[in-house]
């Protein structure tokens, strides 16, 4: 297929830095979401494992969507992987039930934006947390914007499953594991009893990060991991989750991020905006699609 934009993702700088598990195989090509034109000169949305940042891609005829006339290319290419993403780890992954609170860190991240709306929209009470890097406030600013029924900012994390408690009025049920560090530690231990959280694999690095056996056990509480690739094998799955999140779009229920563009000859400065926290969403877009 003929590229239109490629998308930027978390994972992509994941690999560059050799952050992520599995190994990569040389020469490679970033890029796993695309807009463009297939054969037929349909405007479709697609995942590949690799190679979207290119002008002419190769995408498995299974993981190719038609897109609506809605909807617009960056638009489109911004709900590709992570709409997906975040719909899975709210419905495949954690099954969240309706009245549940869930936290979401990481909120301004594209996944956290999608995350945030769409467990709102299921009746979730959603506690959003963010900052990081050079985009404190503006990130924060994205968060506050979602709908979410409370925003910490954890820049201190000090206290913070105590803050995260009380914004909760409680324990929470239910939380994403879209960063590591002292937030996952914080978020972990405000969780209730059988409280339950999942990694996302794609969001943050892989290595190190062991959950001890005290944390677990003494709440009854359960972390899991999620991978949206092995999803590609199931196309019900990805089919149903992509033409919902279209539709909800679509119609303007679902908010896509602000995006920031930039030429696909520039995928330098790309992704040193995208390791520096810019919120939102980044996109390449080959020369004769730049505007």
């Amino acid at each position: 297929m003929t590229l239109i934009a490629a998308g930027v993702s978390r994972t992509d700088v994941l690999m560059r830095e050799d952050q992520y598990f599995g190994l990569l195989e040389f020469p490679y090509i970033p890029g796993r979401e695309l807009i463009g034109f297939d054969t037929q000169g349909r405007r479709v949305a697609g995942f590949t494992s690799d190679g979207a940042y290119a002008e002419t891609v190769s995408v498995r005829k299974g993981l190719l969507w038609e897109v609506p006339d809605d909807l617009d290319h960056d638009e489109a290419c911004a709900l590709t992987l992570e709409g997906q993403t975040a719909w899975h780890l709210l419905h495949t992954a954690l099954a969240v039930r309706r009245g549940e609170t869930i936290v979401i860190p990481n909120a301004a991240s594209a996944v956290g934006i999608y995350a945030v709306q769409l467990a709102k929209m299921h009746g979730c009470r959603v506690i959003a947390m963010d900052a990081s890097g050079d985009h404190e406030d503006i990130r924060l600013q994205v968060v506050r914007g979602l709908g979410a029924d409370a925003v910490i900012d954890y820049r201190e994390t000090e206290g913070l499953a105590d803050r995260i408690r009380e914004a909760a009025g409680g324990d929470a049920s239910a939380a994403l594991g879209l960063i590591g560090g002292d937030v996952f530690a914080a978020t972990l231990d405000a969780l209730s009893f059988r409280g339950r959280m999942v990694i996302d694999g794609s969001s943050s690095p892989l290595k190190g990060g062991v959950v001890s056996r005290e944390a677990l056990v003494t709440g009854s509480k359960s972390v899991s991991g999620f991978f949206l690739p092995p999803l590609f094998q199931d196309r019900h799955a990805t089919e149903n989750a992509m033409q919902t999140i279209f539709a909800l779009a679509g119609i303007g229920a679902l908010k896509t991020p602000e995006f920031t563009r930039y030429a696909l000859e520039d995928a330098r400065s790309a992704h040193r905006a995208m390791a520096s926290g810019a919120p939102g969403k980044i996109i390449l877009n080959p020369g004769h699609f730049w505007y």
